[in-house]
């Protein structure tokens, strides 16, 4: 008898920065990856969509639903504050998300949001801080042994350089960046 497993499947623990007062202190969060198969974590992705408005939450809640992830070369990822009972990821203690692509040179970051509320840029001291870049790390862990590519939006070019990725030599409009491994 085989056991399926329906929850969102713990990978590892994340250190964010999380403000108390007017600084801001460590705090453990973890690197979940959602079953496409289960409807709590498809329940999850769509009130986070909900949650969080207009922004890439709904394109991976989007692709999330789509027979892409049957094959099993794509995945969504979260940071929650979460730190048991992954049988249900509360949609308000996930802190960010990213879509991923397997490929067979080089791996793909389709999409990375971080909630709108602890986005430096937009609102100054939100709180928790460093939540993309524990994503992009345990990327980097998981798939260390190929490249990781990505497009760009422009407003966060400097963050993807920031956590060591550079502008592709190929890219025309200087948008595209890379991650050796």
């Amino acid at each position: 008898m085989v056991n399926i497993n329906f929850k969102a499947n713990y990978i590892n623990t994340v250190q964010v920065q999380k403000r108390v007062g007017s600084n801001y202190k460590p705090c453990n969060a973890s690197f979940v990856e959602f079953n496409p198969d289960d409807k709590k974590d498809i329940f999850t992705l769509k009130e986070v969509s909900d949650l969080w408005g207009d922004c890439y939450a709904r394109d991976i809640k989007d692709d999330f639903k789509s027979d892409d992830f049957k094959r099993r070369d794509k995945h969504v990822y979260g940071l929650t504050l979460q730190d048991k009972n992954f049988e249900y990821v509360k949609p308000d203690s996930v802190l960010g998300l990213v879509e991923f692509q397997e490929n067979k040179d080089s791996n793909k970051l389709i999409f990375l949001q971080v909630n709108p509320e602890n986005q430096v840029y937009q609102f100054g001291r939100p709180e928790h801080k460093k939540v993309g870049t524990g994503i992009i790390d345990s990327l980097k862990k998981i798939y260390s042994s190929k490249p990781m590519k990505l497009h760009s939006v422009f407003s966060a070019k400097y963050f993807y350089q920031k956590n060591g990725f550079y502008i592709d030599p190929e890219s025309l409009d200087k948008l595209d960046y890379v991650w050796n491994a």
